[in-house]
C-alpha cells in the first residue's frame, strides 16, 4: 500500500491530464460504484463527458488533482462553480482525508463565484454519507438518475466541509 503524505498538495488539472483522468475515474467507478452494464458505461461516459466539458471551458470551473509518486490519486471538478461533477479518490487511499481535502479546496474556490451560492451534486450510493458529514443536504431534482443516487446541495453562505 502506498503511503500518502498528510494532506498532499493539490494542483490545477492541465489539458494533458485528460486521458489519465478518464482512466483513473473509470477504474474508481468500476471498483467502488458498479461493474454492472449498462450502468458502468453510462456513468463512465458521463464523467468522461465532464472532462471533455472542462477541456472546452477551462476557466469556467474548479478542477484540481492530487498526485502521489507521479500518479493521480484524487480529483475534483466543479463545473460553473456550482455543479460538483466529479470527486474521486483512489480506493487504496480512502479514509485518509484526501476526499475532504479535495472537497474543501473546491468549496473555497467556488465561494463567491457560484451563481447559485451553493454547490449541487448527485451523490452515488457509496458517497451519500461522506457528503452528509461535509454538510450537504438532500435537494429536489427532476433529473433522472441511476438507482440509489441522491441529489444534494451545500449552501456556500458560510458553510464548509466538516473536519
Amino acid at each position: 500500500m502506498r503511503r500518502v503524505p498528510l494532506l498532499p498538495p493539490l494542483v490545477s488539472v492541465v489539458d494533458t491530464d485528460a486521458a489519465e483522468l478518464k482512466l483513473f475515474m473509470a477504474s474508481v467507478i468500476a471498483e467502488r460504484v458498479t461493474r454492472e452494464e449498462p450502468l458502468l458505461s453510462e456513468i463512465v461516459g458521463n464523467v468522461s463527458g465532464n472532462v471533455d466539458w472542462w477541456l472546452a471551458h477551462p476557466d469556467d470551473g474548479v478542477h484540481l488533482k492530487c498526485m502521489v509518486n507521479g500518479s493521480i490519486v484524487g480529483v475534483v471538478l466543479v463545473k460553473e462553480f456550482w455543479n460538483l461533477s466529479s470527486l474521486f479518490v483512489s480506493p487504496s487511499l480512502e479514509k485518509r482525508g484526501l476526499g475532504r481535502h479535495l472537497l474543501g479546496a473546491a468549496i473555497e474556490a467556488c465561494r463567491g463565484r457560484s451563481p447559485k451560492d451553493a454547490i449541487w451534486l448527485n451523490a452515488s450510493p457509496n458517497a451519500v454519507a461522506f457528503y452528509e458529514r461535509a454538510g450537504f443536504t438532500a435537494r429536489e431534482s427532476t433529473q433522472p438518475m441511476p438507482p440509489g443516487f441522491r441529489p444534494m446541495q451545500l449552501a456556500l453562505n458560510g458553510a464548509g466541509p466538516a473536519a
